[in-house]
């Protein structure tokens, strides 16, 4: 057996309450691309994730580079929304890489999507990033 055990990165997962609107972001606003749409209330579902007689809706979508976000959705296990400071211990984030960030910043705002900061310099100097909520 390979000592390495890790050979790459297969997706990132958000877990939305509104899978609707989270996919209206990101498939009609940042323009991914849908590759799956199923709902599964499997034996597997309820044994991953420990709960009872549960349902996961799963949307995943491509980006151009082949690099794939899952969304996730427990229809019959909403949750509530939490906010935390981003600089909370365990709070991810996801980077996602644009051609062009001043445009991207213009075509968010004209869809008034609730953006955190302009784009800013990075103190590398190697790349600008804007925060979205």
């Amino acid at each position: 057996m390979n000592e390495k055990h890790v050979i790459g990165f297969r997706h990132t997962k958000i877990i939305t309450n509104d899978i609707d609107k989270s996919l209206k972001f990101y498939k009609d606003i940042l323009g991914l691309e849908i590759i799956q749409d199923f709902y599964d209330d499997s034996d597997y579902i309820n044994e991953i994730t420990n709960i009872n007689k549960g349902a996961a809706h799963f949307i995943k979508l491509k980006m151009l580079d082949g690099t794939v976000l899952e969304l996730l959705e427990y229809p019959t296990h909403k949750t509530k929304p939490f906010d935390v400071e981003i600089i909370n211990v365990g709070l991810p984030h996801i980077a996602l890489q644009v051609e062009d960030i001043n445009y991207t910043y213009d075509h968010l705002i004209s869809h008034n999507t609730q953006v955190l900061s302009k784009p800013v310099l990075s103190s590398e100097g190697i790349e600008k990033i804007l925060r979205i909520q």
